[in-house]
């Protein structure tokens, strides 16, 4: 029998009790009730990530919703499905989903690719060394020959992986649906009396609803969604794959890369256990250029152009200025939180309500095809719905900013800044890069506060209504905690009492420079505050 993605149990998850288990994805609500499946347990944290993504994508071809449906989406949540009825729901996708064997195989190229010669299967993991990184010796995660040989679960988590997130790999190598190591952002609901998400929670609050113009049925038209069961759309004659005209589904099952798995006897190289393996595979470039996309668990940006572009994880420490991205300002979010408002309303008697739910934000930070780090981060949910906190949301965001980029240049220039003709001083050319840590620690150090006062600005956004928030006391204490952090900030950085060396005047400068800019730049521009005396709001009343 061949390996299938459906019936298998190749899933390592971790249960309520501790206890790690396999399963099929039917098991993903098997022992609900008392020792539920918690989260996936593969050994590789990006492993853990895809195929979470691809069990939504399965969840969404079993119960394709439409919007008006929100009440039989909130009956499943309430009480979810056996594991015999999704067995049932996924019958019709079982032929589809064999992952060695004959015929087509799922996630691997509909032509056998039987002229091109094999690769090490470890090539498949994202951050292995290229053929340039293995000759100038700058592997930076994976050292080469470590894994040589793996089993059919794992090399499904792999390819499944590499696939969803394929960053650049030179000419031919196309990248994902969404660009190389693309950011997801997931809802992460918690039951009352709960303290921890249940993976099957988390891929139902998740899954999308179908769009007015797709097909009901999903099953009967998999040779749209499964790239695998036709040709390959080949770009190189400048052909893409786009959103028109294709079902939504497919953004989850994509095949940028044109892979077939080598199956041979051996040992996995991570389980030591005897059997079917890869460890080789072949690839023929160019792969599927997907263009237009919207994927459903993505935040999106506009450009300057007002186009719409998927948001990536950048290099350094990731903290709650990256937020507002990530909830869709200047863009949108993904569609899981935005359908998660009026899903919340249908079950919010079942939710924990002194701890609301979160986003779980997870990605690579790719530079094209070199892995620099994988981002993982936990968020508050915003209702994407009220204006009016998002407004405010923003102001205290923008303003934390500004005293961060007002501590980074005072602390340059008290401790670097070259004297001016007029008296003032300016930052030396060669210190411009310098003292970044300086932001990061406040971003860091201002973070608990700010939770605090977003919980606090929902908590006013839904008792007001549509009426608007009033936040004028909210955003003078925003600026006093700002203030007192700055300056803790700065003194640390610059440590003026064992500066006695340094030119006083250029100390006095920076400081009363910190001090203009935290009025200017963040009081008045940002959190709108008139005047110092007054406390006043440049806002427009609700």
């Amino acid at each position: 029998m061949p390996f299938n993605l459906l019936a298998d149990p190749w899933l390592e998850v971790r249960r309520l009790s501790g206890k790690k288990d396999y399963i099929s994805p039917c098991g993903l609500t098997d022992q609900f009730a008392t020792d539920p499946v918690m989260a996936l347990d593969f050994p590789r944290v990006d492993w853990n990530a895809a195929v979470s993504e691809f069990l939504i994508g399965l969840t969404f071809l079993a119960f394709p919703f439409l919007k008006r449906e929100a009440g039989a989406w909130a009956e499943y949540f309430e009480t979810p499905p056996t594991s015999a009825q999704l067995q049932e729901k996924w019958c019709p996708f079982l032929p589809s989903l064999n992952f060695d064997g004959n015929g087509p195989l799922a996630f691997q190229d509909f032509d056998s690719l039987e002229a091109q010669l094999p690769k090490p299967v470890s090539s498949l993991l994202i951050e292995a060394p290229g053929e340039n990184t293995e000759k100038n010796n700058t592997d930076l995660f994976v050292k080469r020959g470590g894994v040589t040989a793996l089993c059919q679960p794992y090399a499904a988590a792999a390819l499944i992986t590499l696939q969803t997130y394929a960053p650049s790999g030179g000419r031919g190598y196309r990248t994902s649906l969404r660009g190389g190591g693309p950011l997801t952002t997931l809802i992460a609901p918690l039951r009352s009396g709960q303290k921890m998400t249940r993976l099957w929670d988390k891929v139902w609050a998740n899954i999308p609803y179908l769009e007015n113009h797709d097909e009901k049925d999903l099953a009967a038209i998999q040779a749209q969604i499964f790239p695998w069961l036709q040709p390959t759309i080949l770009s190189n004659k400048g052909v893409s794959i786009s959103s028109d005209g294709r079902p939504l589904a497919l953004a989850f099952f994509a095949c940028p890369r044109r892979i077939r798995l080598v199956f041979t006897e051996g040992e996995c190289s991570l389980t030591g256990q005897k059997g079917l393996v890869v460890e080789n595979y072949r690839n023929q470039n160019p792969g599927g250029d997907y263009q237009c996309w919207q994927h459903p668990l993505s935040p999106y940006y506009r450009d300057k152009n007002k186009k719409l572009l998927p948001i990536h994880p950048h290099a350094g420490n990731s903290s709650y200025k990256d937020w507002l991205g990530w909830w869709g300002f200047n863009g949108t979010p993904a569609q899981s939180l935005k359908n998660w408002g009026s899903r919340k309303e249908e079950i919010e008697d079942i939710l924990d309500v002194a701890t609301p739910e979160k986003i779980e934000a997870f990605g690579y930070d790719m530079d094209k095809w070199k892995a620099r780090q994988w981002l993982h981060a936990e968020t508050p949910w915003l209702p994407d719905s009220h204006e009016n906190l998002k407004e405010s949301v923003k102001d205290f965001i923008d303003a934390t900013d500004e005293a961060a980029r007002a501590v980074l240049s005072t602390c340059r220039i008290a401790l670097y800044g070259q004297e001016q003709k007029d008296g003032s001083y300016r930052i030396d050319s060669n210190a411009k890069e310098s003292l970044k840590e300086a932001s990061d620690q406040f971003w860091d150090i201002t973070q608990p506060d700010f939770q605090q006062y977003l919980k606090v600005l929902k908590e006013r956004s839904a008792q007001s209504g549509c009426l608007g928030i009033n936040d004028i006391d909210l955003r003078q204490e925003w600026h006093k905690n700002l203030c007192q952090k700055a300056y803790s900030v700065f003194n640390a950085f610059v440590d003026v009492s064992s500066l006695t060396g340094q030119n006083p005047r250029r100390l006095v400068f920076a400081q009363d420079n910190l001090s203009k800019l935290l009025w200017l730049k963040v009081a008045q521009s940002a959190l709108g505050l008139q005047s110092k005396q007054s406390g006043k709001s440049k806002r427009k009343a609700a």
